[in-house]
């Protein structure tokens, strides 16, 4: 059966018995992670224990260990998975039977029409979208039916006294917590036994997370005018993750995980080096001690300027590139100590070039990062013009990284 063709069983998300059509794509799933091209796809990645990232990220292994080729991904924005699958996004953040079911599918679809080297198998990460921890301390979450979930315009910490009235989050009550509770439990219901269902993970760092609770505007200037001020919530955050850490453990009955940070908001022009090693290295560097290493450290912004400061923080061990930091500099500054992924710019390196003009690229992109652990990612893509146009771009852009990688 097309997976396309399947509809999504919206109903009564408290149902726990799985319906045949969901039973009948857990044994595709099954079958494929157990196939010859999935265990030759394993080959090229370390071996990591599940992490509720907000999409597949494999770390490649190092070369000429078992592979001389390199690695790539592509992975569309949910608004286009969507639109290739049929499923709303509402109800995608909202109900676990549509979450499942199109999380299944989009593993299934990305195997069977994207020749790329990104691995299927049967765990099932909850990710709640980038408010999820703001959430906690009281950000409100916007849903659409066609856009992945975003916060409320208006900062929670609008002035001093509403930050110094902050608790730390409650792990079952606060934010979208109890959604979490929900989709881990139910879920988990729904999935055969030789599945896993993954609990949602705390990723946002620090100053990301005071970034959207204090508003852009009042944060850059708190680093400025009330530094004092800015240490304190960046103090008061780092502890409130490490205790929801430590309490996430506690529930699942396991040891405290390595962590991921995710930091978009630290950029150049947005923060200065010396800002970054002020504000940002500082309760890094803590959590990677906390978590025993930082499993992936990501800014989609260009971070070319920052490199020697984000190399203070220990044991990073996958370093994000974005479209606009340069390859060469950050293969030097992490190239000996983590490996690179190397993330595209959708529009320049993917939609719009010609054939040859892709292939171009990469080989320079290869030759950037040349002695390194290194993988080419493709996301950030959305449906521009036709989905059906938008795929054949998307086909085009596999066969050039098929033809310099391979």
């Amino acid at each position: 059966m097309s997976v396309r063709a399947w509809s999504f069983e919206l109903g009564d998300d408290r149902v726990t018995n799985p319906s045949p059509a969901l039973k009948e794509l857990m044994e595709i799933v099954r079958q494929l992670a157990h196939s010859e091209e999935n265990r030759r796809r394993k080959a090229f990645w370390v071996p990591e224990p599940g992490l509720a990232r907000d999409h597949w990220r494999g770390r490649p292994q190092p070369p000429g260990q078992s592979h001389q080729q390199v690695p790539f991904t592509v992975e569309p924005e949910l608004p286009m998975w969507a639109r290739i699958l049929g499923f709303d996004i509402k109800e995608f953040y909202t109900n676990p039977r549509v979450y499942l079911e199109a999380t299944l599918r989009m593993a299934v679809y990305r195997f069977e029409h994207f020749r790329d080297c990104t691995v299927i198998g049967t765990e099932v990460p909850v990710w709640l979208g980038t408010v999820f921890e703001s959430s906690l301390f009281g950000a409100k979450t916007l849903f659409a039916h066609d856009a992945s979930p975003w916060i409320d315009r208006e900062p929670v910490w609008k002035d001093h006294s509403r930050f110094l009235q902050a608790d730390f989050p409650d792990f079952y009550r606060s934010g979208l917590m109890p959604v979490a509770h929900r989709f881990y439990a139910g879920i988990g219901e729904l999935l055969d036994e030789d599945f896993q269902v993954l609990f949602p993970e705390w990723g946002r760092s620090p100053f990301g997370t005071a970034w959207h609770l204090r508003g852009h505007d009042q944060l850059l200037a708190d680093l400025l005018q009330e530094p004092k001020f800015a240490h304190e919530m960046m103090r008061f955050l780092t502890e409130a993750r490490q205790q929801w850490v430590q309490e996430r453990a506690a529930f699942l009955g396991q040891p405290v995980p390595k962590g991921n940070l995710y930091n978009d908001e630290v950029n150049v022009p947005t923060l200065s080096p010396a800002l970054v090693e002020e504000f940002v290295v500082p309760y890094e560097a803590q959590l990677s001690r906390f978590h025993g290493g930082i499993a992936y450290w990501h800014s989609c912004g260009d971070t070319t300027l920052l490199l020697s400061q984000i190399r203070q923080v220990p044991d990073i061990e996958m370093f994000h590139v974005g479209p606009w930091t340069d390859v060469e500099a950050a293969a030097r500054a992490f190239g000996e100590t983590a490996c690179l992924e190397i993330c595209l710019h959708p529009l320049r390196d993917v939609h719009e070039p010609d054939p040859g003009e892709r292939e171009a690229r990469l080989r320079a992109l290869g030759e950037a990062a040349s002695g390194t652990a290194f993988t080419v990612r493709a996301d950030g893509l959305q449906v521009l013009t036709d989905l059906d146009d938008e795929l054949e771009r998307v086909a085009q852009w596999i066969q050039a990284a098929r033809t310099v990688f391979f």
